[in-house]
């Protein structure tokens, strides 16, 4: 059980070296800064402003990097629009944008990232332009390819001294009234330029002198001009706009390829925007710290086995002038160290499961080594089956070494890889192969029911018996000795005398054994109450210790919940062999063909929902069973200042 020794430590610095100093730090990713407003030992300081925060811009210079954070967000999204994606093995196997720290850094400040920005944006400024003179020119097409028999133009027609002309449109439903109309009216000439299901286009001659009336007139039919404001005909503007489309669409085509060909600048991108993040962590990181006109104060943890190394590495980059203390942690302080777990390599993986369920205390032990063993346990219980688990340790062994996985993933993917070492022991125990039955069971999941009934309970009843050792334990460490015999170490021999009773009563040879038990838990059950009445130096201890006692149902749904190990497993195995008679039952020619994709297909699913329950089931036991006894949790997470890996992984 281990949980790394913190160190706390301070540091006074020239305040012109911040900016290094914390560039240093998130380089080396080994101190978490803490707020010294929230430091009982600055408040007075910062109240009567002796102190105050190191950048009096704090906010703008913030909100200035929030805004080119998301700049370079929003050109990343659009660029990548236009860069090929690749498959996701393909990208999976494509090595990530890899460099040092420094280098970054070096490259971020050396960018001119305004004129890179602005680069890139006049390229999609182009197509949209491109873009909207293109569907404007379509637009006007789809308008003038109606009137493409009109043989002059409506400019032409202005020019007229003695005659008006009108072009435009009316309503076909109103064609009947209009013909009628034309009749009150001899002296009209009328043309037809088009007619569709909803509208005729027309031109209409008047004299000069009745053209009022008769605009009133087509304007009471629904009358609408037709807006063309060009000098050529319809059919030349045609041509025209024709040839300007296909202009548009080459230069639209380039752009695209110009945009499709950028992952070069998409590097640089996501560079840059991981640059800009490191300036925001260190910039955030401004307001914890403590300032006065040319000294800064910074306070933080940091692991014991690092501050060697943080000692050389200040003295050698900065000299003298950086004053690095140690300080001897308080009791108080002790309250808020951050806590980071430290296990071996096969351990190490399973701290996902305890920190799913919460870190635990800086004094407190770590419990990921006893719930590595009894997870491998469970979930190889649920999930029996040598195939499955030869999948899940070949899948997972395979992509870590070929794939480019996220460093985040990686301890997931270690995860799995040993669960499946569990669940191909737990086939061969089993003898299950793919729903197939071996020759070398060694309980046979069909006939020997009880059995693994009974290998459930049993595997509860040792969880639960670590659970209070733990609970006893751990109330010792507290000095707490009336507690840690009351819900630990009395119940550990209350059950055991119980699991002797019972032994007793089942086998005849073993009657004394029984008669053991049965003291056993007679004189534990007593000495509950007789402890806590004595903790409590009074009467007023007997109702705690009668409901301490009354817990023994707990207990007994405790080792129940277990026998969901049993469960799940029989339920995989039998689904898995209901799926292999299925595929039994097709003739052979199907059977080694259709049969053998359904057979995949099956038993993809079975192995999914197998490793599910296993993964879901085996966590509730133990945040539960386990847990529910003795584990608390309640630590807070170490969180050095590091740099983002949004998209870089850095070199050491």
């Amino acid at each position: 059980m281990a949980i790394s020794q913190m160190q706390e430590l301070s540091l006074l610095l020239p305040k012109e070296l911040l900016d290094e100093i914390l560039s240093y730090l998130q380089n080396l990713q080994s101190v978490e800064i803490q707020d010294l407003q929230t430091k009982e030992t600055w408040k007075g300081a910062f109240e009567k402003e002796l102190v105050w925060n190191p950048d009096t811009s704090f906010s703008e210079h913030l909100q200035a990097l929030t805004r080119r954070q998301e700049k370079l967000a929003r050109m990343i999204e659009n660029l990548q629009a236009f860069v090929p994606k690749k498959k996701m093995l393909e990208a999976l196997k494509e090595a990530p944008l890899e460099t040092s720290f420094v280098s970054l850094e070096q490259m971020g400040q050396a960018r001119d990232e305004e004129a890179f920005l602005a680069a890139i944006q006049q390229q999609f400024q182009v197509l949209a332009r491109a873009q909207e003179v293109k569907e404007t020119a379509q637009s006007e097409v789809a308008e003038l390819e109606k009137w493409v028999s009109l043989d002059v133009t409506p400019v032409a027609l202005k020019q007229f001294k003695h005659l008006r002309a009108f072009v435009g449109t009316i309503p076909t439903s109103g064609n009947n009234q209009f013909n009628i109309r034309l009749q009150d009216y001899p002296n009209l000439e009328v043309q037809e330029v088009f007619t569709s299901s909803t509208e005729k286009g027309i031109l209409v001659l008047c004299k000069a002198e009745v053209a009022k009336e008769t605009q009133a007139v087509l304007t009471e039919l629904g009358f609408k001009l037709f807006e063309y404001a060009f000098e050529e005909l319809p059919k030349e503007r045609l041509v025209a706009l024709q040839a300007m489309i296909k202009e548009q669409e080459a230069l639209i085509t380039s752009t695209k390829i110009q945009l499709a060909s950028s992952n070069e600048e998409l590097k640089q991108l996501k560079c840059q925007l991981d640059y800009v993040l490191n300036l925001t962590s260190r910039q955030e990181s401004k307001e914890a710290l403590a300032s006065t006109q040319n000294l800064v104060a910074l306070e933080g943890w940091i692991e014991q086995e690092q501050i060697e190394d943080l000692r050389m590495g200040l003295t050698q980059q900065f000299g003298g002038a950086v004053l690095l203390q140690i300080h001897e942690m308080t009791a108080a302080d002790r309250q808020h160290v951050p806590t980071k777990l430290k296990n071996n390599a096969l351990i190490e993986p399973f701290e996902l499961v305890t920190e799913m369920y919460s870190l635990p205390k800086y004094e407190d032990k770590d419990p990921t080594p006893v719930v590595s063993l009894f997870y491998f346990i469970f979930f190889g219980m649920m999930a029996a089956d040598i195939g499955y688990g030869l999948l899940l340790f070949g899948g997972t062994s395979w992509a870590l070494k070929a794939l480019h996985i996220k460093p985040n993933l990686v301890k997931n993917l270690r995860f799995f890889r040993i669960l499946g070492v569990g669940v191909a022991l737990w086939g061969v125990i089993y003898g299950s192969f793919f729903g197939f039955k071996l020759p070398f069971a060694i309980v046979d999941t069909s006939t020997d029911v009880i059995t693994i009934l009974i290998m459930s309970v049993v595997i509860g009843f040792i969880t639960v018996m670590t659970g209070l050792y733990l609970s006893g334990a751990k109330n010792i460490r507290m000095k707490d000795y009336a507690e840690a015999y009351n819900s630990g170490f009395a119940w550990m021999l209350i059950l055991v005398g119980l699991a002797l009773l019972a032994a007793g009563r089942l086998f005849p040879s073993l009657a004394i054994a029984g008669l053991i038990g049965q003291w056993l838990a007679i004189i534990n059950a007593v000495g509950i109450v007789l402890v806590s009445i004595i903790s409590a130096k009074s009467l007023k201890g007997l109702g705690p210790a009668l409901f301490n006692l009354y817990n023994i149902s707990s207990y007994v749904g405790d080792l129940v919940s277990f026998t969901r190990l049993m469960a799940l497993g029989l339920a995989g195995a039998s689904i898995g062999s209901a799926f292999n008679l299925i595929v039994s039952l097709f003739p052979p020619f199907a059977r080694f063909s259709i049969g053998i994709v359904l057979f995949i297909a099956l038993h993809s699913i079975n192995m999914f929902l197998s490793f599910l329950s296993g993964y879901v089931h085996g966590a509730r036991l133990i945040f539960v069973e386990f847990f529910g006894k003795f584990y608390d949790g309640g630590g807070k997470a170490f969180k050095p200042l590091k740099p983002a890996g949004k998209y870089v992984r850095y070199k050491k």
